[in-house]
């Protein structure tokens, strides 16, 4: 497996990205180590994206709920309470239409029409788990703020729900909604690069390779700025899983040259066509027949967690008739509504 072989399947075009000179790529080898740091980079962007997306979605939708649910108490009889307030969990859905917001209304229809698919409930969760960040994201700007929305309303009543920590650093006052919006449209324009195999680090205003390295930096702390403003608790997260360290090595001088050197051994390096045998773990039980239901039938009790499985006649190697009381046997545990759980691929030891 030659470098060149390894370019043409990674596409000329998009390859050529890492040969700008302001890289140093000076060989083929070089701009391919490049490409596998970018392809790390990647992959410590990840984890911080996902926390980003999941803390601003949950937090526009539960804080919009709790809100309803106040105005829901405050204004209506008790008995009618339930049923406004389950209603209230759709409030995304029935905002949108195709007149007031087509892109909106056009995402959560391909939302549902993918559930359809999956057949899947159309559920308020549902839906939620299928709609993009963008979605989100189009929501943080003025045309929602309370003095110009005619169909729905967000801001900035639910500004300090939403973004508590998100304060102008000089003046300590709540930030404006357009400018939350602006710093999570950079940052869904980061996710978009990475979903579609763009290099992170473009920069049309670079001179050096440290203003490239300087604009990866400048990404992530964006997120984790974002993530500050919605819950800090969420910062946590990062570091349990040693995602901040990575990312500050990934992002030095040391780490790009690093990586430049690693396919200059690569037409040595063995390809590992059967990685997953070393790999997979041992998933059957061992136990013992101990009830013969009908000529068609067992019972096996397992070893390992002392369960009861229940095996028919296909699921064992020969005939039924040659398993006995007290036979042990080897198989693959298998869920199931019924009371027992299932028995499959059963042979005798």
């Amino acid at each position: 497996m030659t470098i060149t072989a390894i370019t043409q399947s990674l596409s000329t075009f998009r390859f050529a990205t890492y040969q700008l000179p302001i890289l140093g790529g000076t060989s083929p080898e070089q701009c391919l180590g490049m490409y596998l740091w970018n392809k790390q980079l990647a992959s410590a962007f990840l984890p911080v994206l996902q926390i980003v997306e999941i803390s601003l979605r949950n937090a526009i939708y539960q804080s919009y709920v709790d809100a309803q649910e106040k105005i829901i108490e405050s204004t209506y009889p008790e008995h009618s309470w339930a049923t406004r307030k389950e209603f209230a969990k759709s409030w995304f859905i029935s905002a949108f239409t195709e007149q007031n917001n087509r892109e909106a209304y056009r995402s959560i229809e391909g939302a549902k029409a993918q559930l359809g698919r999956e057949g899947k409930l159309l559920t308020p969760e549902n839906i939620i788990a299928k709609l993009t960040f963008g979605f989100w994201v189009s929501m943080v700007r003025k045309d929602f703020d309370v003095q110009r929305a005619s169909y729905l309303t967000l801001w900035p009543n639910l500004r300090g729900k939403v973004f508590p920590n998100a304060l102008v650093p000089s003046s300590g006052v709540p930030m404006s909604i357009n400018s939350i919006g602006n710093e999570l449209k950079e940052i869904n324009k980061i996710r978009n690069r990475l979903s579609h195999h763009e290099p992170l680090w473009r920069n049309k205003k670079a001179y050096q390779v440290e203003d490239i390295i300087n604009k990866v930096i400048d990404h992530y702390d964006r997120c984790l700025k974002v993530i500050n403003w919605i819950n800090p608790s969420n910062m946590k997260l990062l570091e349990l899983i040693d995602n901040n360290r990575k990312m500050a090595e990934l992002c030095s001088l040391h780490a790009l040259w690093k990586n430049k050197q690693l396919p200059t051994g690569l037409p040595s390096l063995p390809m590992n066509s059967e990685w997953a045998k070393g790999v997979f773990l041992d998933a059957s039980h061992v136990g013992q027949v101990i009830n013969i239901i009908s000529t068609t039938a067992i019972l096996i009790k397992s070893e390992k967690d002392k369960k009861v499985f229940h095996c028919i006649e296909s699921d064992v190697e020969g005939t039924m008739q040659s398993y006995s009381l007290g036979t042990h046997v080897r198989f693959y545990p298998e869920p199931t509504t019924l009371s027992y759980p299932n028995a499959k691929k059963v042979v005798k030891l």
